[in-house]
């Protein structure tokens, strides 16, 4: 998947992600509270971690394996607001995973569906994908919100253990016609 050098909304600009979101992508990946629901081992939440990760997804924008993951800023200010992005799931290639984490304090505005929205938008429009899937922790109700608001069905649950806590988890689809049927009805 190529990924663009950025994608504008209304009030978000997402972006590649440079070397600067290096300090708040550690602060989000130090908050317990923040990634108690992420599928994340303590060793992938450390500042050695971090900076290996966002060298990796930097690196790769213009390779051949680009990996699709975006930093969401605000529009006005600038600041850094989270990540974002899509990938290929791991057992099914062809079905590709939509991701979105917000910081603590920008929580609760609605940037995680807008983004989501985007993100959504371009992988039908530009990428050629059919159908968008998102899985969650069944008690991470922002993300199951999101998935909601975008259109997405509940496809059934799982469970999984998070950072040695069994937690249950949903997985949510996407197909490309029924997100311009919830746009289309939406726009009435």
């Amino acid at each position: 998947m190529i990924v663009p050098p950025s994608i504008k909304t209304e009030r978000l600009v997402i972006r590649r992600h440079v070397p600067e979101d290096f300090e708040p992508m550690c602060s989000f990946f130090s908050d317990e509270e923040a990634t108690s629901l992420l599928d994340m081992t303590a060793e992938q939440k450390t500042e050695a971690a971090v900076r290996t990760l966002l060298d990796a997804v930097i690196a790769s924008y213009d390779s051949e394996e680009a990996i699709f993951a975006m930093a969401i800023v605000e529009m006005e200010g600038g600041r850094f607001v989270g990540s974002c992005g899509m990938a290929p799931d791991d057992l099914e290639p062809e079905e590709i995973q939509i991701f979105y984490v917000i910081l603590p304090e920008f929580q609760g505005r609605g940037f995680a569906s807008e983004a989501a929205t985007a993100l959504a938008e371009r992988a039908f429009t530009k990428l050629g994908v059919e159908r968008l899937f998102a899985s969650m922790a069944a008690e991470n109700a922002a993300s199951v919100k999101v998935a909601e608001k975008l259109g997405m069905i509940f496809e059934g649950s799982t469970e999984k253990e998070l950072n040695g806590v069994a937690h249950q988890g949903h997985r949510y689809s996407l197909a490309k016609s029924r997100f311009f049927e919830v746009r289309r009805k939406g726009a009435d």
